[in-house]
């Protein structure tokens, strides 16, 4: 993983590393996984200069509370926690919401954030977060779960590990989410459960709507130390030799990575690199766009961020060197097929400047001197990333 792809800090496990609790009613690992315990495999990847990363659930796991476990250092247990036996997160039968003792429920999670840290865990993944969750038909299937948050931030954050919240969490609520977490998923998985492919071309464009959602919430960026996340990249996932990112063509793959970078979204893979193609990792590690990335600050449309009426998307932001990074993307696609080309013309007064310099960034290649607009046609999927410096 170092080798394949230096620049990645964390190694995160989804949901199948725990199915039960320990004797405190902690998410515990499968010792049929991990017979030597997570410490071994954190240490491991510590080496290679990466933290581990686990998934749990907002509440308390039900299967604790029937078995009534005790809370650590106390003389409570789980059911003196839980009276009214609510749905604690979006996933039906997993948790239940803590109603009583808030004091001892946060001794609960001051525990568990212990126990991670102890592990050498550097990330948790919260899924089931609420109000949010569901999808874009029936929404907010998730329980408020902010009370419960709350305790869990303050737990993990003696121990500095990243705190992400998932899925579809409301951009209403977005300074809770901030004040709460490093990240919040804002849409839907991006898998489109398919027994052949990962996703497709349209399920990745549909997410620049999303995000436009969030531009003007104020909270989201490095100052704040909160970012979106749209999901996992899956560009080049190889299985048995063939490659199931479920993607059309090279050009969407391009746009995929480049609109995670310039909105600087939460950026996880979600494929074994040692089996992604030399040309996707290139693309995973190329400088220029991981510059984009890391830059921290998320970029804002030109017009409207929702794809569906405006399919020429002009995206920008400001480098913190003075130099402006602007994606041009072709949104035009549909759920089963790519549309048209299009011309894209930027208007460089849209920016705040007259005239620029402009380089493209994938390339490298230096575009010249542009005064007033700049303007490129673009087949459906594809993207221009421009570095502008101006005069």
């Amino acid at each position: 993983m170092k080798h394949k792809m230096p620049q990645y800090e964390y190694i995160n496990m989804d949901s199948g590393w725990c199915e039960t609790f320990d004797r405190y009613g902690r998410w515990t690992y499968r010792k049929d996984r991990f017979p030597n315990g997570l410490k071994t495999v954190a240490d491991h990847l510590r080496k290679n200069g990466h933290r581990l990363g686990v998934y749990i659930l907002p509440g308390i796991r039900q299967d604790a509370y029937e078995a009534n476990a005790q809370v650590k250092g106390t003389e409570y247990r789980m059911q003196d926690l839980v009276v009214e036996k609510r749905e604690g997160n979006g996933f039906k039968g997993a948790t239940y919401m803590p109603d009583a003792h808030p004091e001892i429920v946060q001794i609960f999670y001051d525990s568990m954030a212990e126990l991670f840290a102890e592990w050498g865990v550097g990330f948790v993944k919260i899924d089931g977060c609420g109000p949010g969750g569901g999808d874009q038909f029936y929404p907010y299937q998730s329980p408020d779960t902010r009370e419960c948050l709350k305790m869990m931030a303050k737990a993990f954050q003696r121990y500095d590990i990243w705190m992400e919240l998932s899925w579809y969490m409301d951009h209403s609520y977005a300074d809770d989410w901030a004040r709460l977490s490093n990240g919040a998923r804002i849409f839907i998985d991006i898998e489109s459960y398919s027994t052949r492919t990962m996703t497709s071309s349209h399920r990745v464009f549909q997410r620049i709507t999303q995000a436009a959602r969030w531009v003007d919430t104020g909270v989201v960026g490095k100052e704040y130390g909160f970012f979106i996340d749209l999901d996992v990249v899956l560009v080049g996932m190889v299985v048995n030799g063939k490659c199931v990112d479920g993607l059309d063509n090279d050009d969407v793959r391009r746009s995929y990575i480049s609109f995670w970078a310039i909105v600087s979204s939460v950026f996880c893979i979600g494929a074994d690199p040692r089996m992604i193609p030399d040309k996707y990792l290139a693309m995973f590690n190329h400088p220029g766009i991981l510059e984009i990335h890391q830059a921290g600050n998320m970029a804002r449309p030109i017009g409207t961020g929702n794809v569906w009426y405006n399919r020429r998307q002009i995206w920008w932001k400001r480098m913190p060197d003075g130099r402006i990074c602007v994606g041009l993307f072709n949104a035009h696609t549909y759920i089963f097929m790519l549309g048209i080309s299009h011309d894209i013309k930027l208007t460089l007064t849209d920016l705040g400047i007259v005239s620029a310099a402009i380089e493209d960034v994938w390339s490298g290649e230096k575009l010249g001197v542009h005064t007033g607009s700049y303007s490129v046609r673009l087949r459906p999927g594809q993207c221009q990333v421009l570095m502008l410096t101006p005069m």
